[in-house]
This record gives C-alpha cells, sequence and structure tokens, in this order.
C-alpha cells in the first residue's frame, strides 16, 4: 500500500488542493491526518470537510483542542490565539462535535503510531535526539510492536531513528528514506499549510508498505490565494505574509 501522510493544514485550502491532486496522481492507498487541519488560515471547515471526504485517518492536534477550549490558547502567540477564535466562532456546533470525537493517537496498521506533537501531549514538540530517545521508550513501554511512528507540529520534516540499545540518529529528509529492518524510526512530513523550513511550498510523504520507503514532497501551490483569503477573512495579515516566507 501507498499512503499519503500530512500534518498540520492550518486551514489552507489552497495548499490542501495542491497536495491532494498531487498524491493522487501517485496512486495512494490511503490518506493519515496527523493533526492541525485548523487555525491560523480561513478555510477551517472546507479541509476538515476535504479530508473526510477522502476517508482519511484524522487525530487531533492542539489547535483542535483549542478550538474547543480557548483557555488552552493561552500559550499560543497573539496571532494564533486570535486565529483559532476566529475558527471556533466560524465552526458549526456539528464541526466541533466532529472535532471532540477525533483521537489524540492512531494505530492503522501493526507497528505503525500516530501522534501530532509527542504521545498523549498534542501541545508538545519532538525537535530533539533527547525528546525522540524518551519517545522511543515510551512507545516500547506501551507497544513494544511500534517500530514506525509519524508526527507533526513542529512543522519542519524531520526523521529520527534508533537500532534498539544504540543511540538515536537522525537522517536527511531531503532524499527517499529505506525503512531499515530492526531499526525504529519517528518521522514528520512536515506542514501541508505552514512550512516553517523557510520552503514556502506544501510538504508530505508517502509512506510505501510493499517497498519499506518513504517519499518527501515538495508541492507548488497558489500562496497568493491563500494570503488574500486570509486578509478577506479579517486575519491578522502576519498570519498571510508568512506564508509566502515558508516561515
Amino acid at each position: 500500500m501507498r499512503i499519503a501522510i500530512l500534518a498540520d493544514v492550518h486551514s489552507n485550502l489552497p495548499a490542501l488542493e495542491a497536495v491532494v491532486r498531487n498524491f493522487e496522481a501517485r496512486d495512494v492507498d490511503g490518506v493519515w491526518s496527523l493533526g492541525d487541519c485548523i487555525g491560523y488560515g480561513a478555510e477551517p471547515f472546507a479541509c476538515m470537510q476535504m479530508l473526510t471526504d477522502l476517508d482519511s485517518i484524522i487525530i487531533t492536534g492542539n489547535h483542535e483542542e483549542a478550538a474547543l477550549d480557548l483557555a488552552k490558547a493561552n500559550g499560543f502567540n497573539p496571532a494564533a490565539e486570535e486565529a483559532i477564535t476566529w475558527t471556533r466562532n466560524n465552526l458549526s456546533d456539528e464541526a466541533l462535535s466532529f472535532i471532540a470525537e477525533l483521537p489524540m493517537g492512531a494505530s492503522p496498521a501493526l507497528g505503525v503510531y500516530l501522534f501530532h506533537g509527542l504521545p498523549g501531549k498534542p501541545e508538545s514538540y519532538l525537535r530533539t535526539i533527547e525528546i525522540a530517545e524518551k519517545v522511543f521508550m515510551d512507545l516500547n513501554d506501551d507497544d513494544p510492536r511500534v517500530k514506525l511512528a509519524f508526527f507533526g507540529h513542529t512543522h519542519r520534516r524531520s526523521v529520527f531513528t534508533q537500532l534498539p540499545g544504540t543511540p538515536v540518529t537522525t537522517i536527511d529528509p531531503e532524499a527517499e528514506v529505506i525503512l531499515a529492518q530492526g531499526r525504529k524510526y519517528l518521522i514528520n512530513p512536515g506542514s501541508v499549510g505552514q512550512p516553517r523550513n523557510g520552503d514556502p511550498r506544501a510538504h508530505y510523504l508517502i509512506y510505501d508498505t510493499k517497498n519499506s520507503s518513504i517519499e518527501f514532497h515538495l508541492v507548488e501551490y497558489d500562496v497568493k490565494k491563500a494570503q488574500s483569503r486570509i486578509l478577506e477573512a479579517g486575519l491578522p495579515p502576519a498570519l498571510a505574509a508568512r506564508l509566502s516566507q515558508g516561515i
């Protein structure tokens, strides 16, 4: 099977549409979404609907949690807090009920686990080897069969790997990654709707279960359209400006 895996769409419909066109041309068999479909951008419901129409496996992120309980946005920067308040006010009760039912993690296949920030903590970040070491240990304690986990939240592509009993290392996510037998992996596809690695293109990956490989993809999309929709919605201009810079 070939699975499209994406994270941090953040209500950026033009970016999501471009990614969907891209992976549909690559004959994928399923879609896994790693949280933060909403927040920041101007089209939260349309993005949620598109992922639902694709029969995606969807988990919650910290922006979904904040939309349900605005007190959880207290740690957000002012633009993010304004955007999540706007998002809550522009989602129907039905949409909020759908969000409330989203799981914090998922195991869509044997030996695979999905989470947003850290397992059980969508607001926390997995950025360093030290944190990756703890995540590997925690996942092993919960289910030793888990060899491969996908996460989001940082808006940056990354690959952490560990051969049990050895230190955690990182792999360059620019290239295709072949998953070695016996190793464990934590992999971030980067962000569809708001990359923060200096590249404004939409980021996602394809997990090929037959070939045991990860293909990272970058997709051009109409950034100006996304920016215009943010401004037309009355959201903070900084949220539009950052899209063209990939920050």
